[in-house]
Parts: structure tokens; sequence; C-alpha cells
């Protein structure tokens, strides 16, 4: 059998919302397919997806967050409008997405690629240290996932849902967004991490090469910062980002493909009010947020209004739209941790961190 094709829709400045619901379509198309199987007349197999997108400015929690309190500072952006929040489900702890930063959702099947869970996330990883290299960008990967020019400046961040072997969610490389966003919140839950973008690194990489004076190799970074403004360099990322993607899941060729064939798909099969585990709040939803907490808007929507007065911010509880016993959250303190033998549904064979071998030996003592 031939390698897949793997089918790229390419989206331009979007809202988080609308491409949350493209990426739904294509992610519970798959998961159709697969329940499909167990019936006389199964559904064609759909092929490997891949959105690449910019948001307008959101933040986004983790599926770990569900219900926690946005910060002071982020809860500021949403009275004005500024931005929105999102909740997830996928792995990691609350990011930033905006302007002049490319994300790369890729939706396929990990068990049809001969994916683990941890291989998957390195091709992510792989893929953008390589986009780097074009650019003269030497990245590399640490203990926590994403990458990184150096040991405390972070370029691209890592953040995976799998459900049934199905990804969603995936990768954002900051290209040349506007890093005063990150100031508001501890992006990934890492104190003393600073995200940098590819622009910020060359104005570093320009710097450098000034104090120690070679003006030959300067004259080539300064002219890659000033075509940074332009849109056409812009979109070669995106391209270098799905090539190196699509080498690094083991397809053969891309397809571009159209909004309208999403949601054609959607239509077809009966998808598009499907739901996505996915939450956005606007200026609008302020006052309800501030007057009840986060954890009091879930008990609130639940109708159980005694436990949403009684709830206190640090209550923690996942709402049933987003837990599953399918699905599993990769996230930035465990993906490393996988065994290459993961069952789809992830229960019990995960690998115990340095933390969690500890707490169990004080459980045992």
């Amino acid at each position: 059998m031939p390698p897949p094709i793997l089918h790229h829709l390419r989206l331009p400045l979007t809202p988080y919302s609308r491409a949350s619901k493209l990426q739904s379509i294509l992610f519970n198309l798959h998961l159709l397919y697969k329940s499909s199987l167990t019936t006389p007349n199964p559904i064609p197999q759909p092929p490997p997806y891949l959105i690449t997108a910019s948001f307008n400015p959101i933040y986004t929690f983790g599926r770990r967050e569900v219900s926690k309190n946005p910060p002071e500072s982020v809860l500021d952006l949403l009275s004005h409008d500024e931005a929105e929040i999102a909740y997830t489900p996928r792995g990691g702890q609350v990011t930033f997405h905006g302007p002049g930063q490319i994300v790369a959702y890729p939706i396929i099947d990990l068990k049809r690629h001969d994916l683990s869970p941890k291989c998957y996330i390195r091709v992510l990883e792989n893929a953008i240290i390589r986009v780097l290299e074009n650019w003269d960008i030497k990245g590399f990967t640490t203990d926590e996932a994403g990458v990184w020019v150096r040991r405390d400046r972070k370029v691209a961040s890592v953040g995976v849902n799998l459900r049934r072997w199905v990804s969603s969610h995936g990768v954002a490389l900051n290209v040349d967004v506007d890093l005063e966003w990150f100031k508001r919140i501890v992006a990934c839950g890492l104190d003393g991490v600073e995200m940098w973008s590819m622009k910020k690194e060359w104005r570093y990489q320009l710097k450098d090469r000034e104090d120690r004076g070679l003006p030959d190799e300067k004259a080539v970074f300064a002219t890659k910062i000033i075509q940074f403004r332009g849109k056409v360099l812009k979109e070669a990322v995106v391209d270098s980002i799905v090539m190196h993607i699509k080498d690094g899941i083991g397809c053969q060729e891309t397809k571009e493909i159209t909004v309208e064939e999403v949601e054609e798909l959607g239509e077809k099969y009966g998808l598009t009010d499907k739901g996505d585990g996915v939450e956005v709040l606007r200026g609008s939803d302020f006052y309800h947020l501030r007057s009840w907490g986060r954890a009091g808007l879930i008990h609130k929507a639940k109708g159980n209004l005694e436990k949403a007065l009684e709830s206190q911010e640090e209550h923690r509880l996942i709402p049933d739209h987003i837990r599953d016993p399918d699905e599993r959250a990769i996230t930035d303190e465990d993906c490393w941790e996988l065994k290459e033998d993961d069952s789809p549904t992830f229960s019990g064979n995960l690998q115990l961190s340095k933390k969690t071998k500890a707490a169990s030996k004080t459980k045992e003592n």
C-alpha cells in the first residue's frame, strides 16, 4: 500500500473557535471511521489531515486547568475584549496564541503511521527544529516538551490530545509574535522561562555578531529580519512546517484542501454539531466568570446551584464533555514517560516520572 497523502488545510488569521470547529470535524471523522469498522458498511478511511493557522489573541488552558480561574492580568484583557480565553482538552498548561505565531494541528491515526505517543511528540519537535535550521536558528529539545533556542528561552510549544490513537491540537511556533502577551501568564507552567521567537533570535544573533565584529554575517541576518515583515516569508515557514511534518509521519505528498471541503465532510457524516471539548470565553462572559469563578460556572452549567454557590477557586472538577475513558491528554510532564507499547486507552501503562516514583515510595513507606 502506498504512503498516504497528507491533506493540508491552510487557514489565514482565524478566530480560535473557527479553527477548533474545523479540527473537530476531521477528528470526529477519524473516530467515526474506527467505530464503523464493526458495522457491515464502514465508511472510507479518512486521510491524515493537517491544519495550519494563526489565531486572533487568545489564552488557552490545558485539560488539567479546566476549573482554574484565569490570572487577573488575563481577566483584564478579557474584560476589554482584547483577548479571548479557551479551555481545551489538550495536554500542557496555559499558553498564548496570536498573530505572528504559526500553529500546526495534525489530525492523524498514530497506529496507521506506526507511531507511539512519545515518538509522535518527537516528530512534531523535530519538524520545528528542522524548520529553524532552514533559517539559521539552532533549536533543541529538553526534558520539557517543546523546542528551545537556549535553556531558558522557548520558541515552540507542544500540547496534544489523543483519543483512540487519533491526535488533535499540536505545536505552535513563535515567528514574530508580540511576546508581551506571554508576560501575563506563566507560559506552559514553566517559571523562569522566557518565551522567544524566530525574529527575536535573529536580532539576538545580529547583536552578537556586531559585538564580535563580524560585519559579513551581520548583513545576512539584518536582511532576514527586514524580510520577515513580509507575508511571503511567513508562508515559506508554513510550507516548511508542512513539509517536515509530512516527512515525519511518513506521508508521500501533500494536497491542499479548503474550508468548504471540510464543512462538506461535516454535513455528509453529521459531524458539524459534534462537541469539540473546547469552551471559548469572550468579553461578554467576564462578569459571570468574575462572579461565579471557573469552578462555580461548571457547577452552574450542570444545574447544581447549591454546589455552584459552595464552590471555591481551588476546587477541581473535570466536566463530562471532556472526561472520557478512551481519551487522554499528553502533558508537558508525562509525554516523555510513555512506553512504546501504550494501549489506546492509556490505562496503567505510564512509566513513572521521578516525582511520581518518589511519591509512590513515600506511600509505600
